[in-house]
């Protein structure tokens, strides 16, 4: 049964909703931009719904700024994104909890480099990326209010997701890694996509190319091919 609550994080009342179950395995999920805690098309409530019945724990919650999270989105920071992954990541180990980390989107990015902190190193044995973006290139000003989708933010946004050096940390990172795009990306370049699966390559990491899909949400199918793969992905990660 999942609890919900809200949480301090940073100066910042966060919404948290946990899964837990009797094991001391758990995955934190992070969403992307412009998302809250139940994922694209409620992908991380369902892929929840699939661990729990494999005895495996969540934590989903709305980043500061975010969804139910205190704070206004035109204020939302990618190192304070990080900034509360690595939290709620050292709290639950702290609580005995072995714990993997999944994002999607820009949560994916803030994913692998919250793993690569050195306040989580070794603690982290696998991160589960669903279209991280890179951020190579951030065409914005930092101070500048930008709008997409009905939601506005400054650009400091991305030139934070830049400096957060996602591709060296993913060359720091030797835990295990699940990464998926779709074959038709719409907001992460073909060239970022292509440097990102190339790294993971090397390391003999999985990649999965989802047929048809852009960014998200992916089509139903598709979406259960991704939460039978990453099911099984970490029972090989989880001790």
């Amino acid at each position: 049964m999942s609890v919900v609550t809200f949480e301090i994080i940073n100066g910042k009342q966060v919404f948290v909703t946990r899964n837990q179950i009797s094991s001391r395995h758990l995955v934190i999920m992070s969403h992307g931009f412009r998302g809250t805690s139940t994922g694209p098309a409620r992908s991380f409530v369902n892929f929840e719904r699939l661990l729990a019945a494999n005895g495996i724990s969540t934590l989903r919650f709305d980043q500061p700024n975010c969804g139910n999270s205190e704070g206004d989105f035109l204020d939302a920071s990618f190192a304070e994104w990080i900034g509360a992954i690595v939290s709620l990541a050292q709290q639950a180990v702290a609580d005995g909890f072995q714990v993997i980390l999944l994002g999607q989107s820009m949560g994916a990015t803030a994913s692998l480099v919250a793993a690569s902190r050195p306040e989580l190193k070794d603690q982290i044995p696998a991160v589960l990326l669903w279209v991280p973006d890179p951020k190579l290139d951030p065409q914005v000003e930092a101070s500048q209010v930008y709008e997409e989708a009905g939601e506005q933010y400054r650009g400091q946004f991305w030139i934070e997701a830049q400096a957060a050096g996602f591709m060296s940390r993913l060359d720091e990172y030797s835990g295990g890694i699940h990464l998926v795009y779709g074959e038709h990306d719409r907001y992460v370049t073909a060239a970022a996509k292509q440097q990102v699966m190339e790294k993971v390559t090397a390391k003999g990491q999985p990649v999965m190319v989802l047929a048809n899909q852009d960014h998200s949400p992916w089509d139903f199918d598709s979406a259960q091919q991704v939460f039978q793969a990453e099911l099984e992905f970490v029972k090989r990660y989880f001790k």
